[in-house]
């Protein structure tokens, strides 16, 4: 029996640290945040464990998976007092706006009359 558990090909999906110390998820860890890139060596490693993907190329996966850069858009709490900060963007939209880029992001009537064509 222990001799079926060493044979588990689970076992050879590769340590979430020996992951993250490998040089290209060094680097990436240092440019995206740690938290980025072991969310996405988990991920990798799930799949590995599925059977979905060879746990060799786990790394890989990785890299292939991370963003050549990081988001630099964070949100944040204006406690300045001041309702319209340069240095923290722009002002908070309304509901109403946000709806309105939200349909705008996608296929819209610009000028056509839907009612007549």
């Amino acid at each position: 029996m222990v001799a079926d558990r060493d044979e588990d090909p689970r076992r050879a999906v590769p340590r979430t640290d020996a992951v993250l110390a490998e040089p290209r998820l060094a680097e990436a860890a240092a440019r995206l945040g740690r938290a980025t890139v072991k969310n996405a060596v988990r991920v990798a490693q799930d799949r590995a464990r599925d059977g979905a993907l060879d746990p060799s190329s786990v790394v890989g996966v990785v890299v292939a998976a991370l963003p050549a850069t990081a988001g630099t858009l964070a949100p944040v709490i204006n406690a300045t007092g001041v309702l319209l900060h340069t240095n923290l963007g722009r002002a908070p939209l309304s509901a109403a706006a946000v709806e309105a880029v939200v349909a705008a992001a996608g296929h819209t009537d610009v000028e056509l009359d839907l009612v007549t064509g």
